[in-house]
Order: structure tokens, then sequence, then C-alpha cells
């Protein structure tokens, strides 16, 4: 997953608290913001951050006594999965039917490995468990794959920028994000490294790949599915339209979807 760029537009009076927590292999970044914050911003960051630290120790293929790895090796069923577990398959299944199995977290080594999903779904889960708590306005940023609840600024939605595959401090294209979630996959910073899971090669058709829409797992998810399948894989959002794609293939751009509509606003009706 290659990481989007989020523009800091000026806080307009606002205040803001930021947190780094490494977990998962590399490093999940909170932005929080708002007019004041109380000293229980600090316990809301504790809680989100338990439960990435939780999804690590169920969903981890690193660890001996995850039961991913369970179920990996054969010594626990799906039926003795946790719920939540047994959840993230469920709507692991249902993109591989949506993708046609170009999403197939079943054609890994080991059995099964649902990480192409888990970190987009967390990042939605950590980024409501700080808005539950009473701080609307969060971008939580999970190694790439970006979700962004409430205003970066009074009346200001969140602005991602998408990198240029070539040149990692160039944006080619920016939009708003609100209350949703933004990911981008390409093979242009860890080489060849994204499987077709139809032809069982390191093959993709595009540079990159980048969607944004209400879920981060499916956008994290959809957005390495799209690198491998290219623009045929535009039919897998017929039925999706509140969602948004962007893709760069040989220097060459194209996109489809509300975000990248100039017409169109995401925060119609919105409040702060």
């Amino acid at each position: 997953m290659n990481e989007p760029k989020v523009t800091f537009a000026s806080l307009e009076g606002w205040k803001r608290v930021t947190h780094l927590e490494e977990v998962w292999g590399t490093v999940v970044t909170y932005d929080i913001r708002g007019e004041e914050f109380d000293d229980e911003i600090q316990s809301a960051i504790a809680d989100s951050v338990g439960f990435l630290h939780q999804v690590d120790e169920w969903f981890s293929t690193y660890r001996v006594d995850s039961p991913i790895t369970a179920l990996r090796n054969g010594l626990r069923s799906f039926e003795q999965m946790p719920e939540i577990v047994q959840q993230v398959l469920d709507n692991c299944m249902y993109l591989k039917e949506l993708t046609g199995g170009v999403f197939d977290p079943w054609a890994v080594e080991g059995g099964v490995d649902p990480s192409g999903y888990v970190k987009g779904w967390a990042a939605d889960i950590a980024a409501d468990i700080i808005v539950a708590a009473g701080y609307p306005n969060v971008s939580v940023n999970a190694a790439g794959d970006v979700t962004c609840r409430g205003f970066q600024s009074p009346d200001m939605p969140w602005v991602v920028g998408i990198r240029h595959p070539e040149h990692a401090m160039q944006v080619v294209r920016s939009t708003s994000v609100f209350n949703g979630a933004i990911a981008t996959s390409g093979e242009y910073e860890r080489g060849k490294h994204i499987l077709n899971p139809l032809t069982g090669k390191r093959e993709v058709q595009l540079t990159s790949a980048t969607v944004v829409g209400p879920d981060g797992g499916m956008a994290d998810a959809l957005a390495t599915a799209l690198v491998i399948a290219g623009e045929e894989g535009a039919k897998w959002f017929v039925d999706l339209p509140d969602w948004s794609v962007f893709l760069i293939k040989d220097e060459q751009s194209h996109f489809f979807g509300p975000a990248f509509d100039p017409n169109f606003s995401q925060i119609q009706g919105a409040t702060k």
C-alpha cells in the first residue's frame, strides 16, 4: 500500500492533538482537530490504540497465538474463530465475489491472510472510537490507509493528495474526504510484490490505483485489486455510486466518482 499525502490546511483557530503508534510492524498516525481539548482526549487515544493492538492479536500471521494463525495451521475451524474474525472473513468473501477473485485472501501461502482488508477496516474503527469519545474531527493514517471523520479546520474537510508514482514529494490530484476513507496501491515503492490470485503471477495492469469511499476495508482491498485488474475493474463500482476511483497507467490518469467531481460537495448538510 502506498501512502496518500494528507494536506494540513490552516487550523483557523482550532487546536490539534497528534499521536504516532507503532503497531503491525508499521506506524499508525492520529491527527485530531477541534476548538478545545480536555484531559479525556488521552484516554480516548489510549482506547483507540488498544483496539489496534487487539487487531494484531486477532489477525497477525506472525504471532503463533493469534486466531488467524490457528486457522491457517488447521488448529481451529472458521466456526471456532472469534466473532469479529468471522465477520472480517465474511467481508473478505464478499469482496472476493465482487472482484471475481481478483481480491482473494485465501490465495496466499499459508491458507488465508486478510491483511489486505484489515488495515483499512481497523483504521475506520480506530477513528470511530475517537469520535464516540466526543472528538468528531479525526484522521487516522494506517500506513497509507487513511480514514477521515469530520473536518480538519472549520468548514474544511480533510484534504488528501494522491502522490506521483515516480516522485514521492509530488501530488497528482487532491480530494476532500469527509466521513470516509482513501487508499492507494501500487508497486512503485516495494517493487513487484502484488500477486494476481487468478494467475499465480506477480503482475499488475496499473501503476497505481486510488479508491475513495465510505468503508476503509473495502477501499484497501479494492485499490490493490484494481492495480491487478486495471480498467476492467471499473465494473465493480456499477452498484457502488458513493465510491470514486483514480487510476494511473504510463503517466496517464483516468478517474470517476463524486470525489473527483469539482461540482460535488461531500459536506452538504454536514455540521461540525
